[in-house]
């Protein structure tokens, strides 16, 4: 119990550090060393202060002493429900600490990442295209079902929809966010703010109230691909500020996958060119767990793929279902196919077809477009 008591008046002292926000980690690490615990930090005298910080940082230290006291900064936090942990606490995330730059300590609401669990980042384009969609909400979906963690920035594209696709799967999902976090950026994804503290969590490194601002989003992209075991980019130009997550968990010794793009597309022209500087690509979510072996300690079989439908559709139900790609496609294309094949199916049959397989849950309808619904077929059909 001693231990436990000096753990949390350590973690007291190491949030109030946290909460001065000009000090960078770096700078908290060599306090850290010459005082050797939290508390020695507050109590460092001027003249040790001023050898690791210069004279201005160590006035400001000294001044912000005076006016705030670690205890209030505590009740604070707890005021606001917002957890804490730092490098030298027992609930400090492990894969943090081996990084070559880890941040000093971790605020969050909800709850930290289970290290136990495979976790996924899946990264990419803020303004991605409908094929960036399709893929962040099947490869989230996907990993949700297997029981693997994704982890992101809840950014608006495909941040924001693979987290969303995980929850709705019934995953868990964890975001790291260029702010504190008790701040919303951006607002649009109030929701899945909401969502992500019950299933999941948010976290930072950068102290409640801290405003988003551009500096601050490249610094946490490390923390993205820390806690993750691999790197998934679902759409990225070719100067993306998604390839500086990919530059980072690279120098963290993370696994990189990407999902291929036509050759004309701008926004796959990040992905195909990680491809062809050695980046594994991933055409489903099963690619990567089989790469990384997670089967045996996953506790979600796998469930069963789609490929061919069943025999027990009618014979337009699968000449429609046969021409259907991953894109959502109109009915007026969908017709045009059927044409092209020579297809015998007259116009209602073709609806009827569509009908069949929207009830069936092989396809879904999204503004009056349909398209497959991958690896999501009930075991009622089979």
């Amino acid at each position: 119990m001693m231990e436990d008591r000096n753990e949390l008046e350590q973690k007291i002292y190491a949030a109030w550090l946290d909460t001065i926000y000009w000090i960078t980690s770096g700078t908290k690490y060599r306090l850290l060393a010459m005082a050797g615990s939290a508390q020695g930090i507050y109590e460092l005298a001027e003249g040790q202060l001023a050898a690791v910080m210069g004279l201005q940082g160590c006035e400001r230290f000294l001044q912000h002493r005076k006016r705030c006291t670690p205890q209030k900064v505590w009740d604070h936090l707890a005021e606001a429900g917002i957890g804490y942990t730092y490098c030298q606490a027992s609930g400090f995330p492990a894969k943090l600490a081996k990084i070559p730059d880890p941040p000093f300590g971790i605020f969050y609401r909800g709850r930290l990442p289970d290290e136990r669990i495979p976790a996924v980042a899946v990264v990419g384009a803020r303004k991605c295209s409908e094929y960036g969609r399709v893929m962040a909400e099947r490869f989230a979906r996907g990993f949700a079902e297997r029981g693997v963690d994704v982890i992101s920035g809840m950014a608006a594209g495909i941040d924001g929809i693979s987290q969303s696709a995980a929850l709705k799967a019934g995953g868990s999902s964890y975001a790291v966010l260029g702010c504190g976090v008790d701040i919303v950026y951006p607002r649009s994804n109030e929701p899945l703010y909401r969502q992500l503290l019950e299933s999941g969590g948010v976290l930072s490194e950068y102290p409640p109230r801290m405003e988003p601002r551009p500096a601050l989003f490249p610094p946490r992209n490390r923390i993205i691909s820390a806690l993750s075991d691999v790197v998934l980019v679902v759409e990225a130009r070719e100067k993306s500020g998604t390839l500086i997550t990919v530059d980072m968990a690279l120098e963290q010794g993370r696994e990189v996958y990407t999902v291929p793009g036509r050759c004309t597309d701008s926004l796959s022209m990040g992905c195909n060119r990680l491809i062809r500087q050695g980046a594994a690509a991933a055409f489903t979510p099963e690619d990567i767990i089989d790469d990384m072996r997670w089967e045996a300690i996953l506790n979600k079989p796998a469930r069963r793929r789609q490929g061919q439908p069943p025999g027990n559709l009618s014979r337009a139900a699968q000449e429609v279902y046969a021409v259907l790609e991953m894109l959502p496609t109109a009915q007026d294309e969908i017709v045009a196919r059927l044409r092209e094949n020579k297809s015998a199916c007259t116009i209602p049959q073709i609806c009827q077809g569509l009908v069949e397989l929207e009830l069936k849950g092989f396809i879904r309808c999204r503004n009056r477009q349909y398209e497959r619904i991958w690896d999501e077929i009930s075991d009622n059909i089979f």
